[in-house]
């Protein structure tokens, strides 16, 4: 199970000069898109392979349909097995794409810090351009920590091994991108790995697009604030398919990138897709202290009443939920309308863009389940779960340590 996923914006390094010799802004290269897929198997199962070069396949199909990147280069990093990864850059020209190989990585060094940094830095010294921005996919489970995940639910686990053996029946009902390498973690990044892999490589993203699962959570945003100005994510799970990037490419491949035409391209799509299900969601990272000094000052006053946890908005599949929608779950914790409405207000500010279907869908277990929607605020948040991993791990979060300490 993977929760790698990223982003690049990159204050531009390349500085006004007042001489004659300064440069021409309009003429250089102004936007860099990084799509990361690192592994998301195991030693014997491709996991989310195929669907990654459908994904690149959906790009390609953008880019020529846009006639070429126009200012924007696009590279790819893609791990083929779990310890062989190439980064190559998309190029146009003659009415279609090719792929040109820049570097092959050997290892499995794009689960830690050093080889995030390494491959942002090689993505910066190919196409240096004055706002980059990260686009991850892989598996997701939002803020949690690989390292507390002793029990998957069965469904993922015997759903690789079904795809081994090629069985019929594994084709009735439609994947997520939570199935995969939920065997081992030893291709798993922790969301604070991911951010410290960005610190060092001296870049800020401009935007973070997570193609995973269960990513637009409260405790992911606040954790990332410093290293990107926005997340685009979803709060639930994402079909195995993954974004609809033949439809959102053109509103994000732009250097101010219009981020509520593209939520608007993801609800579309899946609207009209066979499985009518997706949540989506564009967050201003930017925002997150002062959200995180609203929240702080309600925990102060109020404590959650248990009895009223099943009648939060859950926008997870777990037996156990994990995500809560955060505009619920702070309604149902605080009763004073001076800061229902200062928390509101902050909020509104925070998820500039939302989309969601009227119901979710998930398939953790035997049986796929839908869960309708009433109520959707962009954003998850985990404080009142009772399940053992948000238990284990939720206080360590940067959010948690800033909102009740």
């Amino acid at each position: 199970m993977k929760k790698v996923v990223f982003a690049l914006f990159l204050t531009s390094l390349m500085l006004f000069s007042c001489g004659s010799d300064s440069e021409d802004v309009s003429s250089v290269n102004q936007q860099t898109i990084l799509i990361y897929m690192p592994w998301s198997g195991s030693e014997s199962y491709e996991g989310l392979y195929p669907n990654f070069l459908h994904n690149l396949d959906s790009i390609e199909t953008a880019i020529v349909r846009r006639k070429g990147l126009g200012k924007t280069r696009a590279l790819i990093f893609i791990s083929e097995t779990a310890s062989t990864s190439k980064l190559y850059e998309i190029i146009y020209e003659k009415d279609a794409c090719k792929r040109e190989l820049l570097k092959t990585y050997t290892g499995t060094a794009y689960t830690t810090a050093e080889g995030i940094a390494e491959i942002l830095n090689d993505t910066r010294n190919t196409a240096q351009a004055l706002n980059y921005a990260l686009m991850v996919g892989c598996h997701g489970v939002g803020w949690t920590y690989f390292s507390d995940w002793n029990d998957y639910p069965y469904e993922a686990k015997s759903h690789a091994l079904r795809v081994k053996r090629n069985r019929p029946s594994d084709n009735q009902f439609e994947r997520t991108r939570f199935f995969g390498s939920v065997e081992d973690d030893r291709w798993a990044t922790n969301i604070e790995t991911l951010a410290e892999g960005i610190r060092k490589s001296g870049l800020k993203m401009q935007f973070i697009l997570f193609d995973d699962c269960y990513m637009a959570n409260v405790e992911v945003a606040y954790e990332l604030r410093d290293v990107t100005n926005f997340l685009i994510a979803s709060t639930s799970e994402i079909m195995s398919i993954g974004m609809p990037y033949a439809e959102m490419w053109k509103s994000l491949n732009v250097q101010a990138p219009n981020y509520k035409s593209a939520v608007d391209a993801f609800l579309s799509f899946y609207t009209n897709y066979r499985t009518p299900c997706g949540t989506i969601a564009a967050i201003d990272c930017r925002q997150m202290d002062h959200l995180a000094a609203v929240m702080k000052q309600i925990n102060e006053h109020y404590t959650f009443d248990e009895s009223l946890l099943e009648k939060i908005q859950v926008l997870d599949g777990f037996n156990e939920p994990i995500f809560f929608d955060m505009g619920d779950y702070v309604a149902k914790l605080c009763t004073d309308p001076y800061l229902i409405e200062k928390f509101n207000n902050q909020l509104a500010k925070t998820v500039v863009n939302k989309a969601n279907t009227p119901k979710i869908y998930s398939y953790l277990y035997w049986i796929p389940q839908y869960y309708d929607i009433r109520t959707f605020s962009g954003l998850t948040i985990s404080d009142p779960s009772q399940n053992v991993v948000a238990h284990q791990g939720k206080e360590r979060t940067n959010w948690w340590k800033a909102t009740h300490n």
